[in-house]
């Protein structure tokens, strides 16, 4: 079959709906008829396909071969991020764990200072017979100015964002939490796939609980097809 214009393609297929719409299936004849409509609308299916596959083929391939060119551009680039970007986030990381560790060390200095400093008071309190006043010393909380660390270094344009994720560690436990209402259903994903390949080779013999096989009737036409009484 010749490809023919798109819009005379177009043009054919705009009736269709129409008489689809119009054909009620009560009777041998209108069944006949319907049986009819469906091979035209495969000729006419057919004839789009002619139509459009050439054209849709051709800006795949022209799209895939930018695409190939883009990412051969792109490629050392990636490279080179993907090293440089790690080292910068560790060496941040590694700062970071630094600055909270000398930080906590020098408040514990600060922390040791002011306690050695309320304990001499108070001795020197209790040596001048100010029982009262050493006692009130030893009990009163400790006051001790937090440490402010020097900012991190920072370079223009380059930030960073914390990106969590889970990790499945036991499904079973998952499992058992959602099924116990520990958890929502949500956390699960059904194998719909899996489920649908199982229902395909079982059919109506697919025993799973709170899994039920549907069978869908399917109506295929053929190109060649002769629909007779």
């Amino acid at each position: 079959m010749a490809t023919v214009n798109a819009n005379e393609v177009y043009q054919k297929a705009l009736s269709v709906p129409e008489q689809a719409k119009g054909l009620k299936i009560v009777d041998g004849t209108s069944y006949q008829r319907g049986g009819q409509v469906l091979v035209m609308i495969k000729k006419l299916r057919a004839e789009v396909n002619e139509t459009f596959d050439p054209i849709i083929k051709k800006a795949h391939e022209a799209h895939r071969e930018a695409i190939a060119k883009k990412k051969k551009v792109e490629a050392p680039l990636i490279e080179a991020e993907n090293i440089v970007k790690p080292a910068m986030a560790a060496y941040d990381t590694l700062q970071r764990q630094r600055a909270e560790a000398e930080r906590r060390r020098l408040e514990e200095e600060a922390r040791k200072r002011a306690e050695d400093e309320a304990l001499a008071a108070a001795l020197h309190a209790e040596k001048q017979g100010e029982i009262e006043e050493a006692e009130a010393i030893i009990n009163e909380p400790l006051e001790v100015a937090p440490i402010v660390q020097p900012a991190a270094t920072k370079v223009a344009g380059v930030s960073y964002r914390e990106n969590w994720t889970a990790d499945i560690t036991d499904m079973m436990a998952l499992v058992k939490a959602v099924a116990a209402g520990e958890q929502p259903l949500s956390l699960l994903v059904i194998n719909l796939p899996a489920l649908n390949q199982m229902a395909r080779a079982l059919k109506g013999e697919l025993k799973i609980p709170g899994v039920k096989a549907v069978c869908h009737k399917i109506v295929a036409a053929s190109k060649g097809m002769e629909v007779s009484e």
